[in-house]
């Protein structure tokens, strides 16, 4: 090792707070329902990924404007979808209230979700949960709202794969645990 790379200082620590501010306010500057709309298809190859049940409990976290919420609910799931963005639950609350589905919506912020330990039978998010700025704490918060028979699922990339793929949903075994 060469003497000036010993001597480099420690990259800082960045201020997640300050990260997570300016993502809800970007979050919340725009119509980010419309764009949430063209990325329907997800929600609904998540859910058919997952293999829903109909009464299974769902908790869908960082909704956005509800596509996985709605594709749940439309398979007969007991919904409780979340965001920290009002505009977009609301965006969320009128699509539901146009199928005529029952869901649950609640304000709600990934790093620190409102619900008992153990209280879902299966966790969804589409995309809103990559956008944290603390991804291990996000993580954490969905293990614990899980049941530890829950099953988890979330779009994901895969190493070598073509943009088009990267969007594909796969489905996980989730075993809560909180730190």
């Amino acid at each position: 090792m060469s003497t000036s790379a010993a001597l480099k200082p420690a990259a800082p620590e960045p201020d997640l707070a300050a990260v997570k501010q300016r993502q809800h306010g970007a979050w919340s500057s725009g119509d980010y329902a419309v764009v949430g709309t063209t990325l329907q298809i997800v929600g609904e190859q998540l859910c058919e990924a997952i293999d829903l049940r109909a009464g299974s409990k769902v908790l869908d976290v960082a909704a956005g404007n509800g596509n996985a919420t709605l594709a749940a609910a439309r398979r007969w799931c007991d919904v409780t979808s979340t965001d920290y963005v009002p505009a977009l639950l609301k965006r969320g609350r009128e699509r539901a209230m146009a199928e005529h589905l029952a869901v649950e919506f609640r304000e709600a912020d990934a790093e620190a979700l409102p619900f008992a330990d153990a209280a879902f039978d299966v966790v969804l998010s589409t995309f809103g949960v990559m956008f944290t700025p603390d991804q291990d704490k996000a993580a954490s918060e969905l293990r614990g709202s899980a049941d530890p028979a829950a099953r988890s699922a979330l779009p994901t990339g895969r190493p070598k794969a073509s943009s088009a793929s990267c969007s594909r949903p796969s489905a996980s075994i989730c075993r809560p645990r909180r730190a």
